[in-house]
């Protein structure tokens, strides 16, 4: 049976998640999160022809963030 896309490690071990699920994490749109992936704030790979975000990076901006607050 295949993890869902969200529960995928890259090769080197790190959780990825989408874009989409980034942005309801960090309550943004989807839009912004690819502004940040442009900006190089997240670090984006493609898997099959998706292009996710690493989970401990939307992580730390998520904390970051609520810091600020």
């Amino acid at each position: 049976m295949r993890k869902k896309l969200e529960e995928q490690p890259n090769a080197d071990g790190y959780a990825l998640i989408s874009q989409a699920k980034a942005a309801e994490m960090c309550g943004m749109t989807r839009a912004a999160i690819h502004d940040l992936v442009r900006r190089r704030r997240f670090r984006s790979v493609a898997v099959e022809g998706r292009d996710l975000v690493f989970l401990k990076e939307v992580e730390a901006f998520e904390k970051e963030n609520s810091l600020r607050q």
